[in-house]
């Protein structure tokens, strides 16, 4: 009776001991596995806008936006007849974002003429360092009447990250 017992409390134990071993080893399967990407816009970014109707030929408007945490952004377009732009953004799936974006447009004579709403749907790419979008256009009067909804429009942008200057080396000895 004692071998018997013996020999199944050794069983359990075994068995208890090559099931805690094995389970985090075995549990996951690396070659199948997606590594997880951290899905936010937070960072600035440079963005090539291509609004509704910008001829084929004409090249895209380079830009610059810093999405917060909080979900807000401010982003700076580049043809100096716009204030900054204003906007919040979300999280709406899996790599995939709406933003909402408000400038202000003026004349030569620097008088607001109207005020632009930017509709946004943004794809985030698999590494989390470049996306695509398409965007649409509410063109309002400066009293918020809309004048025209114009779809069609497309943005892609990259993620912009830190970078060593030449005497980085040097820097990093400096006491």
């Amino acid at each position: 009776m004692l071998g018997n017992n013996l020999l199944f409390f050794t069983l359990i134990a075994g068995a208890g001991l090559a099931e805690a071993q094995g389970l985090l080893q075995t549990i996951i399967t690396p070659e199948k596995a997606v590594a997880a990407v951290n899905q936010t816009l937070e960072g600035t970014w440079v963005a090539e806008l291509r609004p509704p109707g910008l001829p084929a030929t004409a090249p895209a408007i380079p830009n610059l936006t810093t999405f917060g945490t909080e979900g807000t952004l401010i982003a700076s377009g580049s043809d100096g007849t716009q204030s900054s732009a204003h906007g919040i953004w979300m999280r709406v799936g899996d790599r995939r974002f709406l933003e909402t974006v408000f400038v202000f447009t003026f004349d030569t004579n620097r008088v607001l003429t109207t005020i632009t709403k930017v509709r946004v749907n943004i794809l985030l790419s698999p590494d989390g360092l470049t996306f695509k979008g398409t965007n649409e256009i509410v063109v309002m009067d400066r009293t918020g009447k809309v004048m025209a909804t114009i779809p069609g429009g497309t943005t892609s942008g990259v993620r912009l990250s830190a970078e060593k200057p030449a005497d980085f080396s040097d820097f990093k000895k400096m006491q």
